[in-house]
């Protein structure tokens, strides 16, 4: 039998933990959910917990960062269409898809933003990755914006539009449709050179 080092036993605590609170957050909500909750579903102690993290924002905040940065170049970066056209695609993709469109993450995540605002530190974190996730996408663009603007700027009106087609479609779904989202998108074309 092979035997658990104490830094994989430790690594193991810590992803039970982030799943337990993932799902927990998801199941009910983010505020109502408490670290003796997320400690008891992670068949763990509270103090435990600490051993790991320092508060419940921090424990989001280390699930949001360890999560991948989606991958759009497939759709974003081909070049033989118009950037218009591309964008336009992209944006009903972004309306279909089930994840993006997830209610419930949606509301996890909307109720950890004003958790956060509240909280200068864990602001700035977030923000801190916000930053470093829309660079990594910025630096895929081959798609170069109009002086005056970078790519970073491009891809976080993006996000801040994406942002508010979701909540906006959640909330009032037969005024905002995939096809909306389509022009909404293209809308970005309009931050670059023309074609």
């Amino acid at each position: 039998m092979t035997r658990v080092t104490r830094e994989t036993s430790k690594a193991r605590t810590r992803q039970r933990l982030l799943s337990e609170a993932e799902r927990l957050f998801r199941e009910q909500g983010y505020a109502a959910t408490s670290l003796e909750q997320i400690a008891e579903a992670a068949e763990v102690t509270k103090g435990a917990i600490y051993g790991h993290f320092s508060s419940k924002e921090d424990l989001l905040l280390s699930a949001i960062e360890a999560a991948p940065t989606p991958d759009y170049g497939a759709t974003l970066n081909d070049r033989s269409r118009p950037l218009r056209e591309r964008l336009a695609e992209f944006g009903g993709a972004v309306a279909r898809d089930e994840a993006t469109m997830d209610r419930e993450a949606l509301a996890v995540y909307l109720e950890f933003l004003s958790a956060i605002l509240r909280n200068p530190e864990a602001l700035r974190r977030y923000g801190a990755d916000l930053e470093r996730r829309l660079a990594e996408l910025a630096a895929d663009d081959k798609d170069q914006p109009i002086s005056g603007t970078t790519p970073v700027q491009v891809w976080a009106i993006g996000s801040a539009l994406s942002m508010g087609l979701q909540i906006f479609q959640c909330t009032a779904p037969d005024i905002l449709t995939p096809t909306q989202f389509e022009r909404a998108f293209e809308l970005l074309a309009g931050l670059y050179p023309e074609d």
